[in-house]
């Protein structure tokens, strides 16, 4: 019997937990085996993929808290392995220095990749004991099928010619790498050139990519998230700026004079994304309105769950319930759930008989620049981030406006059940693609309390300007870009950085290797059904994360897993194992089809 190739495309972390499952599945069969396993990685870091480098910066935060990050599974299969620590039992490990617990602390994205590398390197050296594993640090650029495998093409050196590879079983995990093929935007949208010198498409890794950014001189920012933050950060302190916190806790920026002279933000809303403090997420939450019953019940028989009215009216109940529960607490009072909206909206109504100067919840200021209590007045940019930064302080136990802001995190869980494989109508899935999903990601993940206060410092600095932060008009001109808005003189800028994780808006930003599937007839994109049919521009799987083909037949030798699925499932965190784990299915289906395999060959064998 040949060799039985099985190959992992990206092992970043999702890459990395498939690796273990199937390690963790070889280990059940008995005897010698005739296996290869491909892993492809073409940053090199193995395990920790290109986001999670090991080499990057460590003023790059996580948002995540070290207690939900965790290689391991806590499935029956125990990993191959002898010692699967988290990551807060590895730093207690590896740390001389004795700490209470590493649990409730944001910690650099490098320090998780050195985690994330280490358990690879872990897995790696127990698994060549048994099999061969070659490591590849290129890329795949196109998979094509042969009788009874499938020819890789692999992109070795860029001026060099590329080989190809035959295998029998694959997992693709290529996150972000998925989309926009190399993330470059190289003409205006009136089809003006513009120098790749004036633009930084993609900002990771950071030392190298911004390297570009000259100092002293304006540069703009397009994207307001968590990139955004890493941009900025990259570019100050990054740059031997220092943050200085003084004895009242307020940080203060010191500049190095290497950074630019103004970084200009915006973003389709201008509103910057609402921080969390370590604790938020410690406690465990059950809904009390938004549940699968109550769905049902708003539903009719056979019926599609309609956002707009089935899903969004009990997720604004329940975020009012949150909201209540803790303004309710700060009075010293109970609220009560009740079976329907009108008894706990009674007891609101008294609530503000007592106390008038207690403004009533409204579900929308929750993405207004406005304080909750006081939403008449807008509040100006530098307002609001500080008013985020006060209320995430207090955090969710103290501060109702981030109870409330908080709920979508807490049922997100339940909600990817009802959305996954087009289970909402299909014009409810592009509403809520196009108008609801960035909104509540701005309000439920976003960073470390640590880093707003950052942001808060470098605005009062002057460095960081978010006055043209709202949708401005930008041009391309004179060798300029050009921001503008309503009622402000124009303002110039060198660079325009782009501090925007690339999605899958179109086919259009599928990358050449989904590009080259398609053409291939390996694959064909998700369509939600309905009166009006709905483009997800997402490769189509089944329930287990096998390709779907143009004709509609299960592949069960190609698995897709991570980003590349998001908009057919989703939330699909970077390092969470249980949601959309597509890694164990994959790895029972394809050691249970190398037995039968080896079986027959035996069988057959004269």
């Amino acid at each position: 019997m040949k060799a039985y190739r099985i190959a992992i495309v990206g092992l970043g972390p999702k890459g990395l937990y498939a690796f273990e499952r199937l390690l963790a599945q070889l280990g059940k069969i008995e005897g010698e085996q005739e296996i290869e396993v491909h892993l492809f990685e073409k940053s090199g870091n193995y395990g920790a993929g290109a986001i999670y480098d090991p080499n990057q910066p460590d003023y790059l935060l996580m948002n995540y808290p070290n207690r939900n990050i965790d290689v391991w599974p806590t499935e029956n299969l125990k990993p191959v392995v002898e010692h699967s620590p988290s990551f807060s039992e590895w730093l207690t490990n590896r740390t001389p220095e004795k700490v209470a617990s590493y649990d409730d602390q944001f910690a650099s994205r490098s320090l998780v990749g050195k985690y994330l590398k280490d358990s690879f390197e872990n897995l790696y050296k127990r698994g060549i004991q048994s099999y061969r594993i070659i490591k590849h640090s290129c890329a795949v650029v196109d998979i094509s099928k042969m009788e009874e495998a499938y020819k890789m093409r692999l992109k070795v050196a860029m001026d060099g010619e590329d080989q190809t590879l035959i295998v029998n079983n694959i997992l693709i995990s290529t996150g972000h790498c998925s989309w926009k093929g190399s993330f470059e935007e190289r003409k205006h949208g009136d089809g003006t050139k513009i120098p790749e010198k004036s633009t930084v498409p993609f900002i990771y890794p950071v030392n190298l990519k911004l390297s570009k950014v000259q100092g002293n001189t304006p540069v703009a920012i397009k994207g307001m998230g968590l990139t955004f933050i890493d941009a900025v950060l990259a570019l100050t302190e990054g740059r031997g700026g220092r943050f200085l916190t003084k004895n009242d806790d307020l940080v203060v920026y010191e500049p190095s004079y290497k950074e630019p002279s103004i970084i200009h933000a915006f973003s389709r809303t201008g509103l910057p994304m609402v921080p969390r403090s370590v604790d938020e997420g410690k406690k465990a939450y059950r809904p009390v309105y938004f549940t699968h019953d109550s769905i049902r019940r708003s539903m009719g028989n056979g019926q599609k769950p309609c956002f707009l009215k089935h899903i969004l009216p009990l997720y604004k109940l329940e975020t009012e319930y949150r909201y209540y529960t803790v303004a309710f607490k700060n009075k010293g009072l109970t609220l009560y759930p009740e079976d329907n909206a009108n008894g706990l909206r009674r007891q609101i109504l008294n609530f503000h008989k007592d106390y008038t100067e207690e403004y009533p919840f409204r579900f929308e200021n929750m993405f207004r620049s406005v304080d909750i209590q006081n939403p008449s007045v807008k509040l100006g940019p530098l307002a609001y981030l500080r008013y985020l930064v006060e209320e995430a302080e207090l955090g969710s136990e103290k501060s109702p406006f981030m109870a409330a802001a908080m709920t979508w995190g807490k049922i997100s869980g339940l909600f990817r059940s009802v959305y996954n494989f087009g289970g909402m109508t299909a014009e409810s899935h592009q509403m809520f693609e196009q108008n609801f999903r960035s909104q509540l990601n701005r309000i439920s993940y976003g960073p470390p309390l640590t880093n707003m206060k950052k942001i808060v410092a470098l605005v009062e600095s002057g460095i960081l300007n978010l006055d043209y932060a709202k949708k401005p008009n930008l041009l391309w001109k004179q060798n300029r870009w050009h921001l503008g808005v309503k009622n402000r003189k124009p303002v110039e800028a060198e660079m325009l950085v782009d501090a925007r994780i690339p999605t899958n808006v179109s086919q259009a930003d599928w990358s050449p290797l989904l590009k080259g599937m398609q053409k291939n007839e390996l694959l064909r994109e998700f369509i939600v059904p309905g009166k009006k049919s709905y483009n997800t521009s997402c490769p189509e799987i089944d329930r287990s994360g096998r390709l779907v083909d143009p004709e509609g037949n299960i592949n069960n030798d190609i698995t897709l897993y991570g980003t590349l699925t998001e908009g057919i499932v989703y939330d699909n965190d970077s390092l969470s194992r249980e949601c959309n784990n597509f890694a164990s299915s994959w790895a029972l289906r394809t050691v249970e089809k190398y037995s039968e395999i080896q079986l027959n060959s035996k069988i057959e064998a004269p």
